[in-house]
């Protein structure tokens, strides 16, 4: 206790007080929960310990923070996170009959609890005792934290709890009823706690406990003002179904239309640079107009006044340094394995193109100033477009509309459909749904760009995408992939497709994830230590994870498929670090933290990058001039790799090369064959006219590549 100052109690809790007090290192308030050990039972002794193992596993915005516990002269001390605004149950009373809260004000608080409720259940965490005393407020009430968790149930992946615990006005009707129950009864408690927002009224109260069960049976309640509209007042009917079955999980309230826009904004508000104005206060249903909130005296016009010149100030020397959108200094350049790159339009875009990607139905780019370009391929009119540095290739740019006040900072493409992230951490997905690839629950098609709503509590640093599968990892080093399951490919243990975000579980591996790739039937994940993940078809050993012998020339055993993400382990692959890998269709390269570039897979067209070994499905090594350069980018077409070295040279290896010959036949050819291992396995230099150097990004599909660069 030497750290702590004590201020003040603040409260009192069913086994112990709360005292806030001031952490003397930084002077921070914070509270702290004091349970004698020798005056409770064992069982209670239990909740405490439990309370304590819940919030360590709990780290979320919108939940009260926990940082450390102790024993101090046989007393339970838990230090957690301060609140200075109470709880919400008080601030509704405090507002007085008939002083409603603004629609838009209940959202914004709703809202923050629904992330909140996310975090707990995708930890497979049961709250138990979600009520307005246990959701506390800072000082302007516009922020939300979930508390108390004191009762709270750690349930495996489909457990239900059976004891009857909780307030009893926000008991569900399972659990009255004594039944199993498992998260919806969180939700029908959440149910409660709008309600309550909306009427400041709970929604089933009585004089004792039979006619309070009594009403929570019948589910009736007193209407809610008609001021609100039809849409929240069905989701208050929403939440509080009498079937469980029935009533929505996290992700699906998530969805539902009205929670969406306000969800958006609490998001775009996330990691927002410091704010001149003030924080506004809750206003309330009457009168006023929106504009006016709350109540204000002559000091806050006063500093309102401030505030808003201070705030056009700040405007106005900003504005001198935005980047100007329509400077363009990057290049695009598309080309086939054999072909002549030219350079590709990009329209009207605002910045330049700071990265591509691919596939088969799909070209695309990001902006720097976040927006993501499309190229449609149109008729060549021109036969000729070999000659000159000005011939564009025959695709026409569009720039995709996206949700507003969103910037792009990547985008990936899969057959039919693309996946982009946000400056946010926000996932976005939108085309064809047929795989359960958008990752909305369902197989049907989007034209616009459509947040992942289950991901929205989820900061999605790179998102790849397979042929019908998307694999996306967080700044948390979590991964998540959904979509077609053959082969394994998503990782999960599962071969069956999920139309929903699953979280991946890197089971006895402890190296964080920082990078994921994406092949048509199979998945890499990259870790900071260099150890390589792979999941999904092993054909041709594309994955590298045959068991091999010592030397690395003998396969001991073929593995065919793997459905867990599993280690690299073929050699001499087992023995380097690998800093990238790149999937195709039949074949797969890997570059160390050497710089040495490897492949595997398939070799009908020298795409592995020699004429091949003795045991096809050993990795080999590049021959030269790759294999004597620093390579820092690999991609895979179908039957070609690419590869860009540190010092700005690209080459291409593999293709299909044709021969004509005459035919007897007038005007018409053969076309032949070539041998295409020998001729086209050794790595070419690709003339670009131009050179590469700064941030390069690449991308190959099928028979075509994109590269762009800063020129």
């Amino acid at each position: 206790m030497n750290n702590y100052e004590m201020m003040q109690a603040v409260g009192r809790g069913a086994y112990g007080n709360v005292y806030l007090y001031r952490r003397l290192s930084d002077n921070k308030h914070v509270v702290i929960k004091k349970i004698p050990l020798e005056s409770i039972t064992k069982e209670e002794c239990e909740l405490t310990k439990n309370e304590v193992r819940v919030l360590a596993m709990l780290q979320h915005p919108n939940i009260i923070e926990y940082y450390e516990n102790y024993l101090d002269n046989n007393t339970m001390m838990i230090v957690m996170e301060y609140a200075p605004g109470g709880n919400l149950y008080d601030y509704l009373r405090s507002r007085g009959e008939g002083n409603l809260l603004q629609e838009e004000d209940v959202l914004h608080l709703f809202c923050q609890l629904v992330l909140g409720m996310q975090h707990i259940h995708e930890s497979n965490i049961l709250h138990r005792d979600i009520k307005s005393n246990n959701i506390l407020l800072d000082r302007s009430h516009r922020i939300v934290k979930i508390g108390d968790f004191g009762i709270s149930k750690i349930l495996s992946s489909k457990s239900k709890a059976h004891t009857v615990v909780g307030t009893p006005c926000y008991l569900s009707p399972e659990l009255c009823q004594e039944k199993p129950y498992n998260q919806k009864s969180d939700i029908w408690a959440l149910g409660c706690v709008l309600y309550e927002m909306l009427t400041l009224r709970r929604a089933f109260e009585a004089e004792t406990l039979p006619a309070l069960i009594m009403k929570i049976m019948r589910g009736i309640f007193a209407p809610i003002n008609p001021h609100y509209s039809a849409e929240m007042r069905s989701l208050v009917h929403l939440l509080l179904h009498m079937d469980p079955t029935q009533r929505p999980n996290i992700h699906q309230v998530i969805s539902q239309p009205i929670i969406f826009p306000t969800l958006f904004k609490l998001h775009m508000d996330l990691g927002m640079v410091r704010c001149v104005s003030r924080p506004l206060r809750l206003s309330s249903v009457g009168t006023r107009t929106r504009s006016s909130r709350g109540s204000e005296d002559s000091t806050d016009k006063e500093r309102t006044d401030a505030e808003k010149k201070a705030l056009s100030e700040e405007i106005r020397t900003s504005e001198k340094n935005l980047p100007q959108p329509d400077v363009q200094s990057s290049s695009v350049f598309c080309w086939s394995p054999l072909g002549t790159p030219v350079k590709m339009s990009v329209g009207d875009c605002e910045g330049e193109v700071v990265q591509v990607a691919a596939s088969k139905s799909h070209r695309a780019g990001v902006t720097s100033m976040g927006q993501v370009i499309l190229w449609e391929k149109q008729e060549q009119k021109s036969a000729d477009v070999k000659g000159g540095n000005d011939l564009e290739v025959p695709f026409i740019p569009t720039i995709l509309r996206s949700p507003a006040s969103v910037t792009v900072v990547q985008v990936a493409c899969g057959d039919g459909f693309i996946a982009c992230v946000t400056d946010r951490g926000i996932l976005l997905t939108s085309g064809s749904g047929s795989s359960g690839s958008l990752g909305h629950g369902n197989t049907s098609d989007v034209a616009q760009l459509r947040i992942v709503e289950s991901l929205l509590g989820v900061s999605v640093q790179q998102v790849a995408c397979g042929s019908a599968h998307v694999v996306a990892v967080s700044v948390e080093h979590q991964v998540y992939a959904w979509g077609c399951g053959s082969n394994g490919r998503l990782g999960i243990g599962s071969r069956m497709t999920q139309l929903w975000p699953q979280h991946v579980d890197i089971q006895g591996l402890q190296p964080q994830v920082t990078g994921v790739v994406a092949g048509h039937d199979c998945s890499f994940l990259t870790t900071t230590s260099g150890v390589l993940l792979a999941s999904g078809s092993n054909r041709l050993n594309k994955l590298c994870v045959d068991e091999t012998d010592l030397a690395g020339c003998e396969t001991l055993k073929q593995i065919e498929d793997v459905a867990t993400f599993v280690q690299v382990c073929s050699r001499p692959l087992a023995n380097s670090a690998i800093i990238k890998a790149a999937a195709g269709h039949n074949h797969s390269i890997f570059v160390t933290d050497a710089g040495e570039v490897f492949t595997a897979g398939k070799n009908t067209c020298g795409q592995l990058g020699h004429i091949g070994s003795l045991n096809p499905r050993v990795p080999a090594r590049v021959m030269d001039p790759v294999a004597r350069s620093q390579v820092v980018q690999v991609d895979c077409g179908e039957d070609f790799s690419i590869a860009v070295t540190q010092d700005g040279r690209v080459y291409s290896w593999g293709g299909k090369r044709e021969l004509k010959v005459a035919s007897d036949a007038p005007n018409k050819s053969k076309i032949l064959m070539r041998d295409p291992v020998g001729e086209s396995a050794r790595p070419s230099l690709v003339e670009l006219r131009q050179n590469v150097k700064g941030d390069v990004s690449t991308a190959a599909a099928e028979d075509i590549v994109l590269l762009c660069h800063k020129s």
